[in-house]
């Protein structure tokens, strides 16, 4: 059992504040960065945010249009006139063909606010959208690193189900030699092969969640590479370890607020009036006294539009967006009062798995001792065979029971670093 104890060495430490960032697993974070199909998702959202801030931004700049028609109008307007005793003259106000081609220019000179807010509602999405890809990339590298320390986990697990093969393997060979020499039975040799058994049971479920995390390393990193540390390393920041501040996504509902506040501001302006300078020069016929001859024309002025009334839509729309910061508000109440509970909940839990560490220490240590007398004992013929089981499946359980709560406690680190907005695999 020497050789399981030289294997707990190894995981016995988990690295805390001011610890170097572990380069293997912040590749695979950056890595699934690139890869995973819901960031870009995400990132092409923040994009789309970005045009619309140019949208919301060309209502400041003029619009041209180029126009051109044709109508054919028949009857026409005419009227006659005496131009002497006996002749009349026949004057058409229209001709039969019309033509028109034009260009013209849309300005707006005044909207009092309403492009400004639409500007800053476009902008307070675009802020949230990013927040939101920020969340998203904190738990995705959380998930990854998850399924890196589950694979060291699971790799540890192994070897020490070998080591613990081999020392029932090791036992066997000892029960044989006694049944040779009429000093144990034939079931206490039965009893070793049940146990090789289970041992070798167990292994191979751990195999299969180790294949399972492989394959999940695969899914979100798009990587095969097998840890190779063989600890819990993972960096923790100073900070305030009861705010969460920097968690991206109470700064997306913070955010959430605030262009809820951007859309009302937006639909309060709606009933503002609009002064636009309205413009167009071209081409056209039916001027007097040819109205066939096409002449060039143009037109300038002001175009001022008041809204009077809509169908109550402008004042519904105001009342729609007064709600969603109400709703937002609340939101985002609920999602600091849920968070800041799981914070306390996992910063319990981390306390409580290193007081569990530190008495299995202790544990490892008096288990190992009582196994090495009893085999001593069990080899000069002192104590039996039932002995030196229970000795060896108390250090096993000790061992099991320690790696299980360091893993459980570094899965506890991730959460917390998650919760708190901590970039562990960030220098």
């Amino acid at each position: 059992m020497k050789h399981i104890i030289g294997v707990f060495v190894l995981t016995s430490l988990i690295n805390l504040v001011n610890a170097q960032v572990n380069p293997e697993l912040s590749k695979l974070i950056k890595q699934s960065f690139e890869y995973f199909p819901r960031l870009k998702e995400l990132e092409k959202t923040t994009e789309m945010g970005e045009v619309r801030i140019g949208i919301a931004r060309s209502n400041y700049l003029p619009s041209f249009n180029g126009n051109a028609s044709y109508n054919y109008v028949d009857p026409v307007g005419e009227a006659s006139f005496p131009v002497g005793p006996t002749e009349t003259r026949t004057i058409q106000f229209q001709p039969h063909n019309n033509y028109n081609a034009n260009i013209s220019l849309n300005q707006v000179l005044y909207d009092f606010g309403r492009t400004q807010a639409q500007i800053d509602k476009a902008k307070s999405d675009l802020q949230n959208n990013q927040y939101n890809r920020e969340a998203a990339r904190l738990q995705l590298a959380s998930q990854v690193a998850t399924i890196y320390f589950g694979i060291i986990y699971l790799k540890e697990a192994i070897q020490l189900q070998d080591t613990i093969i081999s020392f029932y393997i090791v036992n066997r060979n000892i029960v044989e030699g006694k049944i040779k020499q009429g000093d144990a039975l034939k079931i206490d040799l039965n009893n070793v092969d049940n146990n090789i058994q289970q041992e070798e049971s167990r292994k191979i479920e751990l195999q299969r969640l180790y294949n399972r995390q492989l394959a999940l390393l695969k899914y979100t990193a798009n990587s095969n590479e097998v840890p190779s540390t063989s600890d819990f390393h993972l960096r923790r920041i100073a900070n305030d370890e009861s705010s969460l501040q920097a968690n991206p996504e109470v700064l997306a509902a913070t955010q959430r607020v605030l262009s809820a506040e951007a859309d009302l501001k937006y639909a309060q302006h709606q009933q503002l009036p609009s002064l636009n300078v309205v413009a167009n020069a071209g081409f056209r016929n039916g001027y007097q006294p040819d109205i066939e001859e096409i002449r060039f024309n143009y037109l300038a002025g002001l175009n001022l539009t008041v809204p009077i009334f809509q169908g109550r839509r402008l004042k519904q729309n105001i009342l729609l967006s007064r709600k969603n910061v109400e709703l937002n508000e609340i939101s985002k109440s609920n999602l600091s009062l849920t968070l800041q509970k799981d914070l306390e909940s996992v910063q319990a839990d981390i306390q409580a798995y290193g007081k569990q560490i530190e008495s299995y220490d202790s544990q490892i240590a008096t288990a190992n001792e009582a196994l090495r007398l009893n085999r001593v004992r069990y080899e000069r013929g002192v104590a039996i065979y039932l002995d030196l089981l229970n000795a060896s499946t108390n250090l096993q359980r000790a061992l099991t029971s320690k790696l299980q709560y360091e893993y459980q406690q570094c899965l506890g680190y991730i959460e917390e670093a998650r919760l708190l907005g901590n970039k562990f695999w960030e220098e």
